[in-house]
């Protein structure tokens, strides 16, 4: 399989918030740097958040909330964004209401991972051969802090390979294969739109075959075999090769959780002198 890199894209933009200093950094992983016409590629991402300023700042606890009040997606040169304002307004309502349940506060110098993995952005960059957009996160108070472009290229597949039709109760998705170049990747289709599941071998035969009799599937990547979600087109368990948002999460994770014990202990000792 093709190794695949991290893009980086800082958060740049300075405001002041109670005297301190508003700033984060974030990490964008793009899981392929291609997407194929009608493909949802916002799902294909996830991020890890630190905050660089010297104040806390204000996260949703849950990724569904995360996606729908703070984060955007603006395809480039920007026009104006509706739905951005909108999700600006949507998280200073419900973050300043007296119900804040749903917000917690990043300290400063430690990071966030969002573990769910899938992200629902609205937004979506028109089809093309290059796509230059950005992230947006929005931080409260007015504070959005924009990402450096990013660049995705629009491309025809190679092949298309249907692989099994999948049923539950909400209804049914196609199971297929697309190879472009030297990647090949199972997607599920659901009318005209395909959504990325994970990366396969080459050349490996895909059955699939009822786990649970309900939701899940398990996949097979020749000897491999995967735990596919129908509900979430995801997978919730696979060998990392296959599962590269689950493994780049993971430990993205393990690393941000050391990185904050150590600011911790260093606060901790600041304090104690």
């Amino acid at each position: 399989m093709k190794k695949m890199n991290v893009i980086i894209a800082t958060l740049i933009g300075v405001a002041p918030l109670l005297f301190a200093e508003t700033n984060a950094l974030i990490e964008v992983k793009l899981f392929k740097d291609w997407v194929i016409k009608e493909e949802e590629f916002s799902l294909n991402l996830n991020i890890a958040i630190k905050n660089t300023g010297t104040a806390p700042v204000l996260l949703a606890k849950k990724l569904v909330h995360f996606s729908s009040w703070q984060l955007a997606m603006r395809s480039l040169p920007p026009k104006p964004d509706n739905k951005r304002d909108e999700r600006r307004g949507n998280a200073d309502r419900v973050a300043f209401s007296k119900d804040s349940d749903y917000f917690f506060e990043l300290p400063p110098e430690e990071t966030h991972i969002y573990e769910e993995r899938k992200f629902l952005i609205d937004e979506q960059v028109p089809f093309s051969e290059e796509m230059r957009f950005t992230i947006s996160v929005y931080f409260g108070n007015g504070v959005w802090l924009d990402s450096e472009p990013m660049t995705l290229n629009g491309v025809v597949p190679d092949s298309e390979e249907h692989v099994a039709t999948l049923t539950n109760v909400n209804g049914s998705r196609d199971l297929v294969v697309i190879t472009y170049k030297n990647e090949r990747w199972l997607y599920t289709k659901l009318g005209g739109y395909y959504f990325a599941v994970c990366p396969l071998s080459l050349t490996n035969k895909i059955r699939v075959e009822p786990h649970d009799g309900k939701r899940l599937h398990k996949i097979w990547d020749g000897d491999k075999s995967m735990i596919y979600e129908l509900g979430q087109s995801m997978l919730t368990e696979g060998p990392d090769e296959n599962n590269v948002f689950g493994k780049w999460t993971r430990e993205r994770k393990q690393r941000a959780e050391a990185d904050n014990a150590e600011v911790r202990r260093k606060k901790a000792e600041v304090q104690a002198q």
